[in-house]
């Protein structure tokens, strides 16, 4: 009995957020919101991504009710064209938010539910798990709050509309709390990057067989990176490291409006594809052990307790797929070494003592 209490408390504090989190982020419950603003004329307008008045609401712990002013817009590119319900960004007055849950916080991006019914919820749930397996991984990711938001249309007191959702941690507040910098370079060498870092996001990338991301240069005319901002220690060039983001097109997850780049080779998102680099190829070895080690823990955090038993398990034997090709030596040069990017691989033996 000792020993499950103990594997329980350890698999909640390796996702569970730090103690240096801003207020927002120092809890994993679930937050109720509700927000009211013109909700009808946000969604009909999504592609302006003009701002709009909103009123955003919760009870904090005394059990009073808390009413903060606030802006809201559409954001977000892809979603835009495939979702119903558009990501929102939610921008706070500093003044209004001292002493409440959103002390420090002026601008927050929350992923929505994409679309009505079970895929759009599943969708935003599973990303949500997604970020806090990271979270498991590196202290180096973004923090999340997990929302029950009610929406209320200002203009209509009939249309109203309740899905789960999440918060994402402001960059410059994650630099904050690393002690870095948030940059925006045009492009990025990855020799920069913090080795241990490069490598333990790339094997989680492909452990969610993400590959819409790149961590060397953003869209034409912004900086780096695609799905990715770049943070460092003050002043340095090196011992840099990449923060992901946006997962949606995850093969994990796998909506009906993800499709991998062509150029990838790949027909399917549920394909995974390592694109790790080949200098990378040493540090696989520590990378891989200590997803291992953290297996359950990320497993925890990866499958989302909302889901059905048969979805949970959908998730397990997939997640279990790349554990069995990272546990197996030809299985893991076929399909991780061999496929490096940047030059020639080198194999990964087992040592006689391992083989035994």
């Amino acid at each position: 009995m000792h020993i499950k209490i103990l594997i329980a408390t350890w698999l909640l504090t390796a996702a569970a957020p730090a103690l240096g989190d801003a207020p927002l982020f120092a809890s994993d419950e679930v937050l109720n919101l509700s927000i009211e603003a013109p909700m009808r004329d946000l969604i009909r307008f999504k592609k302006r991504k003009g701002e709009y008045d909103a009123i955003v609401r919760y009870v904090d712990r005394s059990g009073a009710e808390v009413s903060l002013a606030a802006k809201i817009s559409a954001r977000g590119n892809a979603r835009l064209d495939a979702c119903d319900f558009p990501p929102i960004r939610v921008e706070f007055d500093p003044d209004q938010t001292a002493g409440t849950i959103f002390e420090e916080q002026k601008r927050l991006k929350m992923v929505t539910h994409c679309q009505s019914g079970r895929d759009g919820k599943r969708w935003v749930l599973q990303e949500y798990g997604i970020y806090r397996a990271y979270n498991v991984i590196t202290d180096y990711s973004y923090r999340v709050r997990k929302l029950d938001v009610t929406y209320q249309d200002s203009d209509s007191a009939r249309w109203n509309r309740n899905a789960p959702a999440f918060f994402i941690e402001d960059t410059g507040h994650a630099a904050d709390r690393l002690g870095m910098d948030s940059i925006r370079p045009p492009e990025v060498r990855t020799e920069q990057y913090k080795l241990v870092e490069i490598t333990n996001q790339m094997l989680f990338q492909y452990l969610i067989a993400n590959t819409d991301f790149s961590v060397k240069r953003g869209p034409s005319g912004e900086g780096c990176c695609h799905n990715a901002r770049v943070i460092a220690p003050r002043g340095e060039q090196a011992g840099w490291v990449v923060l992901p983001y946006d997962f949606d097109q995850a093969g994990i997850i796998n909506t009906d409006y993800s499709a991998p780049d062509r150029r990838l080779g790949i027909r399917v998102v549920t394909t995974r594809l390592y694109r790790g680099f080949c200098w990378q190829n040493d540090p696989l070895k520590d990378a891989i052990a200590m997803f291992t080690d953290k297996r359950e823990a990320i497993m925890a955090a990866l499958i989302p307790d909302e889901f059905s038993t048969s979805r949970q398990a959908r998730i397990r034997r997939y997640a279990d797929r790349f554990y069995a090709t990272i546990s197996d030596p030809e299985e893991l040069q076929e399909e991780l070494v061999a496929k490096c990017r940047g030059g020639a691989s080198f194999e990964i033996r087992k040592t006689r003592t391992e083989e035994r």
